[in-house]
């Protein structure tokens, strides 16, 4: 599987990372505060602790890393995506399964600060990832920094991977506002 051949270009992942983005951010309308902070079940996360986990990766794991390929250090430029790496960005997708997050059991859950909070915080930083598109797009693409699955991405892969990521909890989100609409 080449999947170098299936990469998107930043200009078209940012308009993706628009588009799954305003998804989330509308939806925030629209919840209370006991709606966000409701659980079915223990093991399950509330929308909180969901949009918490989403802006807290977005933050600390994936711009982190775009910024670290950017600026060349913690990385490698003799490492490659892992077969699953390569095949995410083929499909540009994660395969549609439940997984457990890295450090379950070790690191706590994720903990929600709340509807007005991610109103503000959630556009701001989307509008921090679409800042990179450029920088992105002009990057060799030659430096890569390690994700726990996907193998060592570099700048550009990280980028696709955050509105990948994105979009695959609208299912876990689909099915969170089912809950707290019963």
């Amino acid at each position: 599987m080449n999947y170098k051949n299936s990469m998107i270009k930043p200009k078209e992942i940012s308009e993706n990372l628009k588009n799954t983005s305003s998804i989330f951010v509308e939806a925030l309308n629209h919840y209370s505060e006991s709606d966000f902070e409701f659980k079915q079940a223990e093991e399950i996360w509330s929308l909180g602790q969901m949009y918490d986990h989403l802006y807290s990766s977005g933050i600390y794991f994936f711009l982190a890393n775009i910024n670290r390929c950017l600026e060349k250090r913690k990385g490698s430029t003799e490492a490659e995506p892992s077969d699953a790496g390569k095949y995410v960005m083929a499909q540009n997708a994660i395969p549609p399964n439940k997984y457990v997050r890295p450090g379950t059991g070790k690191t706590p859950d994720p903990e929600s600060k709340g509807v007005v909070f991610y109103k503000k915080a959630f556009p701001e930083l989307i509008q921090s990832l679409l800042e990179k598109e450029k920088e992105v797009e002009n990057d060799e693409g030659e430096y890569r920094t390690e994700h726990p699955f996907f193998g060592f991405l570099n700048a550009k892969e990280w980028y696709q991977n955050t509105e990948i990521h994105m979009r695959h909890h609208l299912r876990q989100k689909a099915e969170l506002d089912v809950y707290i609409t019963q």
